[in-house]
């Protein structure tokens, strides 16, 4: 709660903290960079080369797209959210507002949320929607939209951005007066720090043990973004009545 609040204020309000103009005065460049970003969701206009795609800073594409890919595999925790256990936020509306605010939406739900009791959940006792944050594909498809990520962030637009020394030193130069693009990176730090706090309970209604699958629970908890896509591949799925 206190990261959160935190959070809200630097990144939103504060003056003098991060670089940039706080949401109360956010320029005409601020949103037209939020709206060339969303124009090239998960890189998908670039890539096919299509006539809609703004040309935006290859680094800062990379950044805002791994960072989006992150939080999309937040849905293979879908069963955190049932009906035997109601948490004040619903997880779903939380994971689609993280496709927007990120750390705005996902540190209140990690606040507010109940504590796992069972140990013996099924398959019966997931809503539809938490079946689909079951799919085996989830993390290797986001694994694979935050590698292209990264591949871009050094390659990506090599006609107008130059090698890396030349794109990393206008990235600099961008960062150093840009909210948007700080607020990611700070975004990626929160995302690191509390990958790990839904996975226990996640193996917990599975019916794993404290003491079992360590190194999967290991890599699932501190192995930032390709830990969760490999956890999300790996973990043991729910079992059925029937």
């Amino acid at each position: 709660l206190s990261v959160w609040a935190a959070y809200m204020y630097i990144v939103f309000f504060s003056n003098g903290i991060l670089p940039g103009a706080d949401l109360l005065q956010f320029e005409t460049r601020t949103w037209e960079e939020v709206l060339n970003l969303s124009l090239n969701f998960f890189l998908v206009a670039p890539a096919l080369n299509l006539p809609l795609s703004p040309v935006v800073h290859p680094i800062l594409e990379g950044v805002f797209n791994l960072l989006l890919s992150w939080a999309a595999m937040f849905a293979g925790f879908f069963s955190d959210d049932r009906k035997d256990k109601p948490n004040l936020l619903p997880m779903l509306p939380v994971v689609i507002g993280m496709q927007f605010l990120t750390s705005a939406f996902l540190l209140p739900y990690l606040t507010t949320r109940t504590t796992e009791t069972r140990d013996d959940v099924t398959r019966e006792d997931l809503t539809r929607v938490s079946q689909v944050g079951e799919s085996r594909w989830l993390g290797p498809a986001m694994a694979t939209v935050g590698s292209y990520s990264i591949a871009w962030a050094f390659v990506g637009r090599f006609a107008d951005f130059g090698e890396l020394s030349e794109r990393w030193a206008t990235f600099l130069d961008l960062m150093s007066i840009d909210r948007v693009g700080v607020s990611f990176l700070v975004d990626l730090v929160i995302f690191g720090l509390f990958q790990a706090w839904l996975v226990d309970d996640d193996l917990k209604r599975r019916g794993v043990a404290a003491d079992e699958l360590p190194q999967l629970r290991a890599i699932g908890k501190y192995m930032p973004f390709f830990g969760m896509a490999a956890y999300l591949a790996l973990r043991p799925t729910y079992q059925s009545l029937e």
